[in-house]
């Protein structure tokens, strides 16, 4: 663990333990006031958008230490890849993203649902770690080692199909996170950047003009004669 991570682990530890203490010891609808709401919930808020990746099902401590797990294995890499500047845009990068589609998302039946916590976040860690060291092991579960881009490729498998299935009801923000996190570890300045697309058109088109052209022997005995276009 770096010693970002490390504060980032305490800072989201402290902050589930006082909401457990408020929701379940002196009654206050801790995460009601900041979840996330669809629009068309009277609940919604605009800062719920910048305070739901902080707070986790206060019913469910063991999924918060699973995500806390998960943290731990992936953020470190990923971190010494990026530096802490870029890591900490990318973590909540992918957080803002997956609101932006799970809002965007909302309205359609089956994603009609409140959200809360960092799994979008982690979902994009886990993809780019993949892509950062693709031919490194990983003991799926600590039991079945598989390759890092296998266990990144199959994540972004899963996660498609469960959104195209509406089998989760949360699947729009953690596909949007995936996205998120991969547009900003592509680099959007060199994913979008207008001379790139410009350069990549002029190569189109000269491949097309080549594919007009055939290679053909010339009558040619020599054998280290090389071939003609014509």
């Amino acid at each position: 663990m770096t010693r970002l991570g490390k504060r980032l682990l305490i800072m989201y530890g402290a902050i589930y333990i006082f909401e457990l203490l408020c929701e379940h010891w002196l009654k206050i609808p801790f995460v009601s006031i900041l979840q996330l709401y669809p629009f068309n919930f009277n609940s919604f808020h605009i800062w719920q958008i910048f305070t739901h990746p902080f707070i986790h099902n206060p019913q469910a401590p063991i999924g918060f230490l699973i995500n806390c797990l998960v943290f731990y294995f992936f953020a470190a890499p990923v971190e010494h890849a990026f530096g802490p500047r870029r890591f900490l845009i990318l973590f909540y990068l992918s957080a803002l993203g997956g609101a932006i589609c799970g809002l965007a998302f909302s309205s359609v039946s089956g994603f009609n649902a409140p959200f809360l916590g960092m799994l979008p976040s982690l979902l994009s860690l886990v993809v780019i770690f993949g892509l950062l060291s693709p031919e490194a092991t990983i003991l799926l579960m600590f039991i079945l080692p598989i390759k890092a881009k296998y266990l990144s490729y199959g994540t972004i498998l899963i996660t498609i199909l469960t959104f195209l299935a509406k089998a989760n009801p949360y699947g729009a923000y953690h596909l949007g996170g995936i996205v998120f996190g991969y547009i900003y570890f592509k680099r959007p300045g060199t994913l979008f950047a207008p001379d790139l697309i410009y350069l990549k058109y002029l190569k189109w088109k000269l491949d097309r003009k080549k594919s007009r052209f055939g290679v053909i022997d010339g009558g040619k005995k020599k054998d280290d004669d090389k071939p003609t276009y014509h």
